[in-house]
């Protein structure tokens, strides 16, 4: 094992909705299949101290479409992150926003699981995600690819 070069300094729930479906399909319906899961990241850099930066997640979890799901979600959580001295300047945007939202994302699920354990349906564990494609090197290369695409495309 490796240690992370992101240090989690702090986090907090900033809202936090469960509503559980009063229909009666609420319990028949499986729990993750028919569910639309959206989330939003915010990250922002502390202005003097480069290394410092604080990220919001959202999630929410809604019926997909016309499907019932058993629980409807919105969960935002704030982090405060530390990046170790040791990693090189040009790497920490692509750290950052590939594994702060993802401790913050498990936290959420511990937090919803929590909650929904207490329900009247089965408990809700959210499924696994990723923010790799999130990284600006990640969103360079999906630009890059786009405009060669277009170039190749045109006559």
């Amino acid at each position: 094992m490796k240690k992370s070069p992101l240090k989690i300094k702090n986090y907090f729930v900033t809202s936090l909705s469960i509503k559980a479906n009063p229909a009666e399909d609420g319990a028949k319906s499986p729990l993750e299949d028919g569910v639309n899961l959206v989330t939003k990241v915010e990250t922002a850099q502390h202005a003097e101290n480069k290394r410092d930066w604080r990220v919001a997640l959202q999630i929410n979890c809604s019926p997909a479409e016309k499907n019932v799901c058993a629980y409807v979600i919105g969960v935002e959580l704030v982090g405060f992150f530390e990046v170790d001295k040791d990693l090189k300047e040009e790497l920490i945007g692509d750290v950052v926003a590939a594994n702060a939202p993802a401790i913050l994302y498990s936290a959420a699920r511990e937090l919803i699981l929590l909650v929904t354990g207490r329900g009247p349906f089965p408990p809700f564990a959210l499924p696994s995600a990723t923010f790799i494609d999130e990284t600006p090197s990640s969103k360079k290369r999906l630009e890059e690819a786009k405009k060669a695409s277009e170039a190749k495309a045109k006559p």
